[in-house]
């Protein structure tokens, strides 16, 4: 490969590194960086809402010349058909990869990159996908747009969340009639790629869980009071010849997995503090010096406004926030007790934060886990000021950043709505000091 190829796509996956805003993740070998997989995340209000659907992307000698090939990996082994241009076979039709044909201007040249190329599959996971069929896209026919719709909101759920966080559970079973070899059981089925041992991703899934369990919920609760279990699914006009997404509802399935799992994941925490963690400080792990010397730095700079931090029973991998709810905010007076636990694996392994003290919060789910992003996930500190800045700023208006419906709902409303959020996160900070 090219010199010139080489940088450029050094280039690209550094620009998106440091722009996390596209909910679009990668993973990549320093030792082959023309061979990425990436996790692209449903835009929320279609019926892909926050599903993870994934993606390999391999770029030849002649990138950025010549487009990369790019093959969906969330089909349930070749039988779900997610989208007109999301074949159950992994195939992307798009005018960019060259996969389709379409205007000039929509053809690929090297101005293009990964990550054009990954918002333009994102953008195929629209509110009404129905309409990305070729000679379909002037159908006003809107009980069918929805009965399409209504099967790829179960498949969303059934594959790209529940088999997905199931697969690190326990071991992979051969794809039937399949005479290729999976990975170890420690991450999503791939029965076609063998570049690495495990699940790049597993980790982020789990939190993508935990944030948006709610709305995963909310979904199934919607869906299922429209469908009964047992109901086939509608095959559609242009779906056939093993291009198709056949199938079944069974939401009431879908809901024991997903409490099943989610209450698991929730409690994993628990798991590396009290029964992992002694032995991790006993080994003398590096990440325990790493952590106890971040958090002396902490310590010592008096760098957080409003926030207190301490280790519980001197465990560098259990720390203990105290947060002060800002004089004239809705939450003056509170007093927030959050903790963090890390994992001996960190930052590969992102620290899992929860409020132990109730809080209303668009950022917060109903059982405290708030959503924050950071660029240096190495640093504990950005970590720290990342959640402080919950209570420091006015909520983001992201919808894909709203993890506790009710009090965005109530926070972006009318006038009336806004003052009920503000009793409901005064009610918070009053309990948190009874």
């Amino acid at each position: 490969m090219s010199n010139r190829a080489l940088l450029r796509i050094q280039k690209e996956l550094g620009d998106i590194s440091r722009n996390p805003d596209h909910q679009i993740e990668l993973w990549y070998s320093d030792s082959n960086i023309k061979h990425i997989h990436a996790i692209v995340t449903g835009p929320p209000g279609t019926p892909y809402s926050f599903g993870l659907f994934d993606f390999r992307i391999d770029c030849g000698d002649n990138y950025p010349t010549q487009a990369p090939e790019v093959l969906c990996q969330t089909t349930d082994f070749g039988k779900v058909r997610f989208n007109p241009n999301i074949y159950a076979s992994g195939k992307i039709c798009l005018s960019i990869l060259g996969t389709w044909r379409g205007e000039a201007n929509e053809m690929w040249s090297s101005a293009h990159g990964i990550l054009s190329v990954l918002i333009s599959i994102q953008s195929l996971m629209c509110d009404k996908p129905y309409l990305n069929e070729p000679g379909y896209q002037n159908t006003n026919d809107q009980q069918v747009i929805q009965a399409y719709n209504s099967k790829i909101i179960h498949e969303t759920l059934r594959v790209s969340i529940c088999n997905r966080l199931e697969a690190s559970e326990k071991p992979h079973p051969e794809p039937e009639g399949s005479d290729t070899k999976t990975e170890k059981p420690t991450g999503i089925i791939r029965h076609y790629c063998h570049c690495r041992q495990s699940d790049p991703f597993a980790d982020l899934c789990k939190h993508m869980l935990l944030l948006h369990y709610d709305t995963y919920m909310s979904i199934v609760e919607r869906e299922s009071a429209k469908i009964a279990d047992g109901t086939a699914f509608p095959i559609m006009q242009f779906e056939g010849g093993g291009n198709a997404m056949s199938g079944v509802y069974n939401y009431t399935s879908i809901k024991e997995r997903l409490k099943k799992i989610y209450h698991v994941t929730l409690n994993e925490s628990h798991t590396w503090f009290r029964e992992l963690s002694p032995q991790w400080i006993k080994d003398e792990l590096t990440t325990a010096s790493n952590l106890r010397a971040q958090f002396e730095q902490i310590q010592a700079s008096n760098e957080l406004d409003i926030m207190t931090v301490e280790l519980e029973d001197d465990n560098p991998f259990k720390w203990t926030l105290i947060v002060l709810g800002m004089p004239a905010s809705c939450y003056d007076g509170g007093v927030f007790k959050i903790d963090v636990w890390f994992h001996h694996q960190f930052p590969e392994v992102r620290p899992r934060v929860r409020f132990a003290t109730e809080i209303f919060h668009p950022h917060v789910t109903s059982d405290g886990v708030p959503y924050y992003r950071v660029q240096r996930a190495e640093s504990v500190k950005h970590h720290l000021l990342a959640i402080q800045d919950l209570l420091l700023k006015d909520p983001a208006s992201a919808p894909e950043t709203h993890v506790n419906h009710k009090a965005a709902k109530l926070y972006f409303g009318t006038k009336d709505e806004r003052k009920d959020f503000n009793r409901n996160a005064r009610r918070c900070a009053q309990k948190s000091v009874e």
